[in-house]
């Protein structure tokens, strides 16, 4: 994953270095080094795989729960 692969998935994801250094509790200026002195490490991709489908099911579980509950109401 190139610097650029790396930016563009993170803004893809809606998440800067800042929140992925957070995420991944790896020092901001080890993350901003990535690409330029450090190769991005190779489990980044599949970590940011994994959080795009997390996201998406925490998405599913709360419309879920709001279809339940206006379901519940109209009964």
């Amino acid at each position: 994953m190139t610097l650029d692969d790396f930016k563009e998935r993170l803004n893809s994801l809606n998440l800067n270095l800042t929140e992925f250094a957070e995420l991944t509790d790896i020092p901001y200026s080890t993350i901003s080094k990535y690409g330029r002195s450090n190769p991005v490490p190779l489990w980044v991709p599949k970590f940011l795989d994994m959080y795009e489908k997390t996201n998406e099911l925490d998405e599913f579980k709360l419309l879920i729960k709001e279809l339940n509950e206006k379901l519940n109401k109209d009964s």
